[in-house]
């Protein structure tokens, strides 16, 4: 039988089931090294923003924050998706899991299609990477966060093909948290870059 029914569990049925596999130390360094890289750009961006004010302020007034915005929910939406295929993966709720790891691919599907068509629209005005120090900043940051949401897409189609069974979900819930873990400092992250790069003045 691939699914428990967690519905008719009580609470004592519930807490035996129920183990808690904190993630691996590895993917914790991971993510602490890779938000101090992301912290460090925020800073080389703030300080460039500061010596072109002008030019930074004609950049952003001609991105869309409405498709910046758009791609936030999305990204808010599919950590939602990862939690519950977190909390499926803890009670070995194969079914739960695997459609709410779809529902995830999803919306990181959603997000790159809607990326592809702001990037499309900067093209075909003509700004590219050379343009100005802030369409060099905001290829270069955001471009580097897309290759985050690629990879993580990567690890969560992984855990999808890997996990058809309540006993393949046993042994990948420590998998699934490390997965969960990177796609939440993935969703952190592009808050930040929104913020920094489409709102604020």
């Amino acid at each position: 039988m691939n699914t428990i029914n967690v519905d008719k569990m009580t609470a004592s049925d519930s807490e035996s089931l129920i183990e808690h596999h904190p993630a691996e130390i590895g993917v914790w360094l991971f993510i602490f090294a890779d938000m101090c890289i992301f912290a460090m750009y925020f800073g080389v961006f703030v300080w460039e923003k500061n010596l072109n004010p002008a030019i930074f302020a004609e950049g952003q007034a001609t991105l869309s924050a409405q498709l910046g915005g758009l791609n936030t929910v999305i990204l808010l939406i599919s950590s939602y998706f990862a939690a519950k295929a977190v909390h499926s993966a803890r009670v070995f709720n194969i079914d739960a899991y695997r459609r709410f790891i779809k529902l995830t691919i999803f919306c990181g599907l959603a997000f790159l299609c809607v990326k592809f068509v702001e990037y499309s629209d900067k093209f075909s005005a003509g700004f590219d990477i050379a343009t100005n120090a802030f369409y060099r900043n905001y290829f270069s940051f955001t471009g580097f966060h897309l290759l985050h949401v690629i990879l993580g897409l990567s690890f969560l189609a992984w855990l999808l093909f890997s996990t058809k069974t309540a006993e393949q979900l046993k042994e990948n819930v420590k998998a699934s948290e490390g997965v969960g873990l990177y796609w939440h400092m993935v969703d952190l992250l592009w808050v930040v870059l929104f913020s920094l790069i489409y709102l604020v003045p």
